[in-house]
């Protein structure tokens, strides 16, 4: 089955899924878009166009994770049930159901970063400060791995200036591991 029909404005977001008709109301809506490979509906919304709110939901029209800057709120679907946490200062989250994991970047460049690690169950695994000379910027993949991308300064650029890298995360403790080079 295939998602037809999406919609989205500012205020509503629309589709139809095997021949049901979904329609679900946000608001200051800047961004909706359907994952066809990964089956979900991603949803960005906040006001002057920031990031406050970001939703994932199924073709159904079931939240699967979503999370709120403003509130420090992460909220996610595990065995039926709604689990939901608290952080301060939310940069990212991410649901990695394959590798049971939620990671949230909290904290800023200036101030206090740190990556953290939770069960599906909501249990806290792990809090890492970003390798040493680098910022957290955003999650990602390479080779097929879990990772997130870090900004160096002048000392940990490449010969050609580039000095954004793939840290490959180990899921289970929060090591991060240089790996390449992210474009």
């Amino acid at each position: 089955m295939e998602v037809k029909d999406f919609i989205w404005d500012l205020d509503i977001v629309s589709w139809s899924y095997n021949e049901k008709n979904i329609k679900i109301q946000f608001s200051n809506i800047n961004f909706a878009n359907v994952d066809s490979v990964k089956n979900y509906v991603y949803i960005v919304c906040g006001e002057n166009f920031s990031e406050d709110q970001v939703y994932y939901l199924s073709f159904e029209g079931k939240q699967i994770f979503a999370y709120d800057k403003k509130s420090g709120k992460i909220s996610w679907d595990y065995k039926d049930r709604l689990v939901e946490i608290n952080c301060k200062n939310i940069t990212s989250a991410k649901l990695e159901s394959k590798d049971g994991i939620v990671l949230v970047i909290s904290g800023s460049q200036n101030s206090n970063e740190k990556l953290l690690g939770f069960t599906l169950d909501g249990i806290q695994l792990f809090e890492k400060a970003p390798p040493k000379g680098y910022h957290f910027l955003y999650f990602s993949s390479v080779s097929n791995r879990l990772s997130i991308v870090c900004e160096g300064g002048k000392d940990q650029a490449d010969a050609y200036g580039r000095n954004n890298w793939h840290f490959v995360i180990d899921t289970k403790i929060g090591e991060m591991v240089k790996s390449n080079l992210a474009y």
